[in-house]
């Protein structure tokens, strides 16, 4: 009890209340799953609601250089453990996550994600019905998830702490790519061996408060006026040697409040194509590339709305996994990840000194391995062991920065 006393004595009463909060959510997950195994009868066993709950505490040492004397923000950049968390960074760090599935007959389906950390925050990543027209085509509605990620957030068995993909850990980075409220239709078909899933939706982030602030990763201090989004995805399973593929576009029209001070506008698109496959039955490889670019126009202030520049980013992450299960209780698993973001600008109407295609060259590379062991009774650790570095240019201006990071979990799953 005393160790848990300092873990938890220095931390802000904001962040033990959201952390409490979870945890109530996690500790509701377990009742109703117990309520649901000892009151679910014969006559109840096509309504089955399946939940599980994560819960643990990671343990960070880090190597990188000092804030205080890094150029262009180069420690933040390394993508660590400990790169713009939404929650003061706290080491050790408690952690939260559950999923829950409720089928509520045989065409209407329930589904959740939520999870509390410091890095992403209280979050409810998937919350909708499911409503399948046919065993073909359905629809569904709520906050969904844009399948432009293939991240292991929610997979009960990963081996990983912390993923070096900024697109699955980094809040800047993934806000964009992870889930938002809004409509889908799919489509099922079986050709041959293969299980295929086709979908469209159309999404609104602000609705309903969900994320006011999301830009696709540009600066944005005016407030966003317009988020509309839209998008597709294709995924392949084959059902007999579980390999995957996966094929997804999201575009976006955002606007900032023009009544602040500035204007600027923007639209995006984003590409993602992912493959995964059994070398072996122990051994599974997995590719992914995330290719985003954000053109984008800026205004002077109101009245006169003069467009002075436009802005092309363009940000490319690609990863390479593998994962080898020894046996039930050991899982290994080494990955490498490459994140290059370009910025061009091409000034006007008095501007054009600022004309630079190469304004900011940002290159981020990473590389890692981890060990997880299944204890009993639910608990599990991992150890993981990740190297950093990048390269930046900022106009004239050039910068390094290179980390490590050796981490430790001990977690639980319900």
């Amino acid at each position: 009890m005393k160790f848990l006393f300092n873990i938890y004595a220095p931390l802000p009463l904001t962040y033990l209340a959201r952390l409490v909060s979870a945890l109530l959510i996690g500790c509701l997950v377990v009742s109703l799953t117990h309520a649901t195994e000892r009151k679910l009868d014969p006559a109840d066993a096509g309504n089955p609601i399946k939940l599980d709950l994560q819960m643990g505490l990671d343990v960070w040492q880090l190597s990188t250089p000092d804030r205080t004397t890094s150029v262009l923000k180069g420690v933040d950049r390394l993508y660590l453990a400990d790169s713009y968390t939404t929650w003061t960074y706290r080491n050790p760090a408690p952690w939260v996550k559950t999923t829950g599935e409720w089928d509520i007959n045989s065409q209407l389906n329930l589904t959740y994600k939520a999870r509390a950390d410091q890095s992403m925050g209280a979050k409810v990543d998937d919350f909708n019905l499911d409503y399948r027209l046919s065993p073909k085509l359905g629809f569904r509605t709520g906050v969904l998830d844009y399948k432009t990620s293939w991240c292991r957030t929610y997979e009960i068995d990963s081996p990983w702490i912390y993923q070096i993909d900024p697109f699955c850990s980094n809040r800047i980075t993934n806000e964009s790519t992870l889930a938002s409220p809004g409509v889908q239709a799919y489509v099922n078909f079986t050709p041959g061996d293969y299980l295929i899933q086709a979908l469209v939706g159309i999404y609104r982030p602000k609705v309903f408060g969900y994320n006011k602030e999301e830009f696709s990763n540009v600066a944005n201090t005016k407030g966003v006026a317009v988020n509309d989004r839209w998008g597709w995805s294709i995924n392949a399973l084959n059902l007999n040697s579980a390999s995957e593929l996966r094929l997804s576009w999201l575009g976006a029209r955002q606007e900032n409040n023009r009544d602040s001070g500035g204007y600027r506008s923007q639209n995006a698109g984003a590409l993602y194509a992912g493959g995964s496959f059994f070398l072996t039955e122990k051994l599974n490889l997995r590719a992914t590339i995330f290719h985003s670019l954000v053109r984008q126009n800026s205004y002077d202030t109101p009245p006169t709305y003069t467009k002075i520049l436009e802005t092309n980013m363009v940000r490319v992450s690609k990863t390479l996994e593998a994962i080898y299960q020894h046996d039930a209780q050991n899982t290994l698993g080494i990955a490498a990840s490459r994140y290059t973001n370009n910025w061009g600008l091409t000034g006007m109407n008095g501007y054009e000194p600022y004309t630079n295609p190469n304004y900011y060259l940002f290159t981020q590379s990473a590389s890692s391995v981890t060990w997880r062991h299944n204890w009993s009774e639910g608990i599990h650790s991992s150890i993981q062991w990740t190297q950093s570095k990048n390269d930046q240019l900022l106009g004239n201006t050039a910068a390094k920065a290179k980390g490590t990071a050796l981490g430790f979990r001990i977690g639980y799953t319900y």
